[in-house]
């Protein structure tokens, strides 16, 4: 087989293999599981896309988004957003 062939990357397994985000290699995109609520400030205006599962983002001043496969959601740099998965949740992000 020619190495300039790339391989399959099976980004669901990359999202699960660590509880942290992982980098996607040779992109600026991470994967990220979550299977537990969590807080994040925002430090760059990021971009969310939901792999599997369902999420629930508290942002503030009382609003949130309920989010599923396939949805995805721009938040903006300076946000305090809370993240609560309803299952175990892989999320595809960006930070621009």
């Amino acid at each position: 087989m020619p190495s300039d062939i790339p391989q399959a990357l099976n980004i669901l397994s990359l999202a699960r293999s660590s509880d942290k985000a992982s980098s996607i290699p040779n992109t600026s995109l991470e994967v990220l599981s979550l299977s537990k609520k969590q807080t994040l400030t925002l430090e760059k205006t990021t971009w969310l896309l939901v792999l599997e599962g369902e999420l629930i983002i508290d942002l503030p001043f009382g609003d949130f988004r309920v989010l599923k496969v396939g949805d995805s959601l721009q938040l903006q740099e300076g946000l305090q957003v809370k993240m609560e998965p309803l299952e175990e949740t892989v999320l595809l992000r960006q930070s621009i």
